[in-house]
């Protein structure tokens, strides 16, 4: 994985963009070593740069598609016209094989990558998010926020990171499905590692979005 961090930020760095890594590796990089395997990598990045995103992957030979929800993708070729509504983007290059499309019509497919170790920069996720000149803002409803220089920290390697109590915030929502051994192995393994602001964030945080209580919370009081 150091390998496709790296690729990684020789291809995103200077573009003229903000981004940082988030989801699983973002953990890893946190900790200063791998916590397990990861399939894709994903990067957090901002709304108002999603035209030039989606430029720099299709001039650079990549696949682009945007979630449509459901499992469901379409395939963009160049800009975009109609309002963005999703936050996802997936990108891949054509050596790419761990990608299943099963066509659906109008350009659009069911989406589904194959739960194999990621071995080299060949594919990554774009999710998109709002900021002001402030503060990092976490999607729903209870626009819950971060300020920028606690929610986009740097490793020793010069690598931006989501802060490791954002990405947990985002893996809370889902203990349900298929991933929730990872998602709860995140927790474990960072939670020790939390000074005690990022643990009162992140339980503030998650008292604020389910107010009916979540798993994690005995935790972190």
């Amino acid at each position: 994985m150091e390998k496709i961090i790296s690729r990684a930020f020789t291809f995103l760095n200077n573009r003229g963009f903000d981004w940082s890594i988030c989801g699983g590796v973002a953990i890893d990089i946190f900790l200063g070593k791998q916590n397990r395997i990861h399939k894709d990598v994903d990067v957090a990045v901002f709304w108002e740069d999603r035209i030039s995103i989606i430029e720099l992957m299709l001039s650079s030979g990549w696949r682009v598609f945007q979630a449509c929800g459901g499992g469901v993708v379409d395939e963009l070729h160049g800009k975009q016209d109609v309002p963005f509504e999703k936050r996802n983007l997936f990108c891949f290059t054509p050596n790419e094989g761990r990608i299943k499309l099963e066509s659906i019509g109008d350009e659009r497919y069911r989406f589904g990558l194959e739960k194999l170790e990621q071995s080299d920069f060949t594919y990554v996720e774009f999710l998109f998010n709002e900021r002001d000149i402030r503060d990092f803002y976490l999607p729903g409803e209870t626009k819950i926020k971060r300020e920028l220089n606690k929610a986009i920290l740097s490793s020793s390697d010069k690598i931006p990171y989501l802060a490791p109590e954002i990405v947990l915030f985002y893996k809370s929502s889902y203990l349900d499905g298929s991933d929730a051994v990872d998602h709860n192995r995140d927790f474990d393994v960072s939670l020790p590692c939390f000074n005690s602001e990022q643990k009162r964030w992140l339980r503030e945080s998650l008292e604020r979005e389910y107010p009916n209580g979540h798993p994690w919370l005995q935790r972190l009081n």
